[in-house]
Parts: C-alpha cells; sequence; structure tokens
C-alpha cells in the first residue's frame, strides 16, 4: 500500500509500533484485529440490501435532529468540509448511522437508532458488527491508554456516543457532472478518539499528509483485503497535543468516469463518555498549546452539527497550520 504503515495488534510490539505509526501519519492499517470475515462480509451484503431500498422507504428513517447521528442519511445531506470551517457543495454519499442503543438516554448526543424493519439482515449482522467494534475500541484504548498514560481509558470509554456509519458510494448512469469542488465526502478530521474503518480495497480514501510539496500533500490510502485502517481523531489530537495527529481526509470525486462504480465502508467513531475533559497531558504539552479543556460532549456538539446545516463549525480545530 505504501503510504502508511501496518501493525499487527496480536504482535508484542504492537504498541511501539502503532506510537511509531499514528506521530508520521494518524492513520495506521491494522491485521490481526480479530474481526471474523463472515461478520464483515455479511454487513456488506447487509448493507446492499438496505441501500437497494426505494428512496421513499429510506426516507422513513431519516433523523431530522442534527445531533443525534442517527438512521438514514441521503446523497447531499451533508457537506463535512464545513467542520473545517471551509464551505463546499453538499456530499454525495449516502449513510446509515447507527449505535449502542443500551447507552440512549436523555442526552440529544445519543440517541435509538431507528432500525429499518424491511431489512431485517441488515439490521442483525449490524447489531454484530457493534458488538465486534466495542470490543476491539476496548482493546484499542487499553493499548492507547498505557502508551499515553491514561491507564483508565477504557473504563472511561464505555457509555460514550460510539456511531457506526454504513456508507454507500455510487457512480450512477444518470449522474450530473460534479460541480466545481464537490466531493464523495468532503475534507474533514474526525471528532473521535480514534475512527476504525472497513472499506472496499478500491482507490478512494485520501489523506493530507505533512511535508509534501503542493500538489503531493493528498496520498491515496487502498485497504488490502482483510485488513482496518485506523485513524487518530480530535480528542488523542488533543491528549497528545498533536503528536499524534487527527489526520484530515477525504474521498474525491473525479466525475470524469475513472471513479469506483461503487465503494462501501463502515466507520465506526469511538468516543470516552461525555462528560471526560480533554486537555493537553503534561507529557506531550507544549508551552504554547492552541487546545484548552473541553469535554467530550462540548467538543462533539460544536463539531458535528454544522456540516448537516451546511453552516462552518464551532469548536476546536485540530487541523493547526497543516494546509488543505
Amino acid at each position: 500500500m505504501g503510504t502508511i504503515d501496518t501493525v499487527d495488534l496480536s504482535s508484542a510490539d504492537a504498541p511501539t509500533r502503532l506510537d511509531t505509526a499514528l506521530r508520521k501519519d494518524g492513520f495506521v492499517q491494522l491485521v490481526g484485529h480479530g474481526l471474523s470475515d463472515e461478520i464483515a462480509d455479511g454487513l456488506w451484503s447487509g448493507m446492499d440490501d438496505f441501500f437497494a431500498l426505494s428512496t421513499n422507504v429510506k426516507a422513513r428513517y431519516v433523523v431530522d435532529d442534527a445531533a443525534a447521528n442517527r438512521g438514514y442519511r441521503q446523497r447531499g445531506s451533508e457537506a463535512l468540509s464545513y467542520s473545517l470551517g471551509e464551505a463546499s457543495p453538499p456530499d454525495l454519499f449516502e449513510s446509515f448511522n447507527s449505535g449502542h442503543d443500551d447507552r440512549a438516554g436523555t442526552d440529544r448526543l445519543i440517541q435509538q437508532t431507528p432500525w429499518p424493519t424491511e431489512a431485517p439482515e441488515f439490521v442483525a449482522v449490524a447489531q454484530r458488527y457493534l458488538l465486534e467494534m466495542a470490543a476491539l475500541s476496548a482493546r484499542l484504548d487499553a493499548i492507547f491508554g498505557e502508551i499515553i498514560a491514561i491507564p483508565d481509558l477504557a473504563q472511561r470509554s464505555m457509555a460514550g456516543p460510539d456511531t457506526m456509519a454504513c456508507i454507500r458510494y455510487e457512480r450512477r448512469s444518470d449522474e450530473v457532472a460534479p460541480v466545481p469542488g464537490q466531493k464523495r465526502m468532503g475534507a474533514h478530521s474526525d471528532y473521535t478518539t480514534f475512527t476504525i474503518l472497513r472499506a472496499d480495497p478500491v482507490p478512494g480514501l485520501e489523506i493530507l499528509t505533512s511535508g509534501a510539496a503542493p500538489g503531493e500533500r493528498w496520498k491515496s490510502v487502498i485497504p488490502d483485503p482483510g485488513t482496518l485502517l485506523l485513524n487518530v481523531g480530535d480528542l488523542l489530537a488533543i491528549w497528545t497535543d498533536d503528536a499524534w495527529p487527527s489526520t484530515v481526509h477525504r474521498v474525491p470525486l473525479r466525475g470524469d468516469g475513472t471513479d469506483p462504480a461503487l465503494r462501501r465502508s463502515v466507520a465506526y467513531f469511538h468516543y470516552p463518555d461525555l462528560d471526560v475533559s480533554v486537555e493537553p497531558l503534561r507529557a506531550f504539552r507544549h508551552a504554547e498549546t492552541r487546545y484548552s479543556p473541553v469535554t467530550v460532549a462540548e467538543h462533539l456538539a460544536a463539531r458535528l452539527i454544522g456540516p448537516k446545516q451546511h453552516e462552518p463549525s464551532a469548536g476546536t480545530s485540530t487541523v493547526g497550520d497543516r494546509q488543505l
């Protein structure tokens, strides 16, 4: 693959190799992750079933509350570059977002999932996948907590607003040419501790690298079959004062017939509990840090809503002096 490192989570040197990889790119490819092909491929099949439903049926599962981050998101409903304060045309992806319903309560940021009754196989395998990702996230929290000296990170991340986005990009025969600046998914960083991504092994995902010459900053990442990708989110970037960068990424749209006809991905967005306060840790803190203390709830609410309303997000940006 060439652009990012691969780490075997089952190896004894996984913590050291993860630290090195995340300092370099904020992105890493994972093997030894424990996710079975049965569950992973089952979710692909279930997603195909759901997205094949009619537009009218899928529209029944739209959740209007922008803070909910649950339910069906139709093409053009978000413009993720707004999360970086960059105006852009609507993004051309559709998704179904779900979460752990046993965590839902009175906070708008953790709501029940409106599971589609018309796609029962999708519901069943998505719920299994959610449990697998929660277990893998706890495993990663234990590793990361050891590296950055937050020994109870896993214990403080058991009731957070974790969200799974099942995403579909499709090149349609009737698709009109994109308007200038339009993307499948606009440039953004994730608002998370970290994100675990499974994607079809086709071109699409690009990450913003530092130190490259203008015109060479965006690097393609095509995952190897059977692997997962992990990227640092804003919260780990704040804790490490950017030692682990929250890498900006996007899915471009060329519109010239060279885009893959189909690209599917499943992104599991993992967070600490809503009341956890995040600020640079003493071991990483620079003399003049750009980050002030912020709770998970404050950060997520400030970053999440803007792209859905096609307005610039408020809150803490982790982009710093990196140029898009």
